[in-house]
């Protein structure tokens, strides 16, 4: 099992604030059986360089030598017309591939510029984009229509694991992967209190809730963004 979105790097950005933290994290999701952790630092375009970025994360990679877990590189990276100020985005792809995971705007609305610029990025540099926790924008509870146009561009859907846990935001996340809307379920886990590393949890959850068929997907759709496959082509069920 792989957790495509986490921020278990010690003292990079809001994850873990020290190398003793970043391995607890690393070994809560090994107990969990995952065996490949994608690290995703945060990466805004307009707070710091690329070169910056990719030295800081190379270094705290290093300190995690002694993972358990296989560690791939990766970012979370905030969608900014900054980004067309380079010339190859690939240091911020995950691992070797293409894909790209992307944090749109926290607005209550997303106007017309928010999708030019993210299709300018993916016709520029021939990406594949992944929008990072889904279920958190205020633009996608108000207007659902903005999932769709997401994936009528090719973009790929993340949601996070404590939507799914959290009872009271089950039924929406629930909702979402049974339209087929969720290519990928991550812990987005930051420390071990408040955002800790729960994954395995969640899977049973759909597997429980909506059949092992769902959770098998979603656990496979991880591994295939890995190892660099193209998943943009999925069917939406819509089921009220």
């Amino acid at each position: 099992m792989i957790d495509l979105h986490t921020h278990l790097l010690p003292n990079i950005d809001d994850g873990a604030c020290s190398i003793e933290e970043a391995l607890k994290m690393i070994e809560a999701l090994h107990n969990q059986k995952v065996n490949k952790i994608v690290c995703t630092p945060h990466f805004d375009p307009t707070t710091t360089s690329l070169q910056d970025f990719s030295d800081k994360r190379a270094a705290a990679i290093s300190l995690l030598s002694n993972s358990k877990v296989v560690l791939v590189s990766g970012s979370e990276t905030t969608l900014h017309d900054y980004l067309f100020n380079y010339p190859d985005l690939s240091p911020l792809y995950i691992g070797n591939s293409r894909y790209l995971l992307l944090e749109l705007p926290f607005g209550k609305e997303w106007d017309n510029e928010v999708f030019k610029t993210l299709e300018s990025l993916l016709r520029y540099y021939d990406l594949f984009a992944i929008i990072a926790h889904i279920e958190r924008y205020p633009a996608i509870k108000k207007n659902e229509n903005n999932i769709k146009k997401l994936i009528e561009m090719g973009c790929l859907l993340q949601l996070n694991t404590n939507s799914i846990i959290d009872k009271k935001l089950r039924p929406r996340a629930l909702k979402y992967i049974k339209r087929g809307y969720i290519d990928v379920l991550a812990s987005d886990c930051h420390n071990m209190d408040k955002r800790p590393p729960i994954i395995n949890e969640a899977f049973n959850i759909v597997m429980q809730k909506l059949g092992t068929e769902y959770s098998d997907r979603l656990k496979y759709n991880a591994e295939c963004i890995v190892n660099g496959s193209d998943l943009r082509q999925k069917t939406i069920y819509i089921i009220e």
